[in-house]
């Protein structure tokens, strides 16, 4: 029942947040305009809900309101957990170690596995999504990979 309740609550956000052009002048040929964070959200990861889960006590949910600024490139990581995007505005390169890079648009979704490598990069208008991840509880959000790591030396 509480897992539901937690995935309704992703829904809530997800629809809650969407971002809409108030100025003609913001918007590209295509018609969209450049994302912008919301009042209180900055660019980057903004947890918006971290809870253990009672039906497996080991692992934690975490929801949050993910912003990455046009061209913008997150640095290499990974997660201790499964990760589900669903992406609400704009567009993004999802770069994955060992995967064809991906372009992900608004109302695309996919699923990251545990502890795979990436690095998303925000399109011409950069890009939002939320963010659901199953992760071990207790453990970061995010693992940094230092580039001498990534590049194998």
């Amino acid at each position: 029942m509480r897992f539901a309740a937690i995935l309704g609550m992703a829904g809530a956000l997800a629809l809650s947040g969407c971002v809409k052009v108030e100025n003609e002048a913001d918007t590209d040929a295509a018609g969209t305009g450049v994302v912008e964070a919301p009042e209180g959200l900055a660019p980057g990861s903004n947890e918006m809900l971290r809870a253990k889960l009672s039906a497996a006590p080991d692992l934690e949910v975490l929801v949050s309101d993910v912003i990455i600024p046009p061209g913008a490139e997150v640095p290499r990581h990974y997660h201790p957990g499964e990760e589900f995007v669903y992406v609400i505005e704009g567009s993004a390169i999802h770069v994955q170690e060992g995967q064809p890079d991906r372009e992900l648009g608004a109302g695309d979704a996919m699923v990251i596995e545990p502890e795979a490598v990436h690095s998303p990069r925000g399109g011409a208008n950069g890009t939002r999504a939320i963010v659901f991840r199953v992760h071990l509880k207790d453990q970061p959000e995010r693992i940094a990979v230092p580039a001498e790591t990534a590049a194998g030396n």
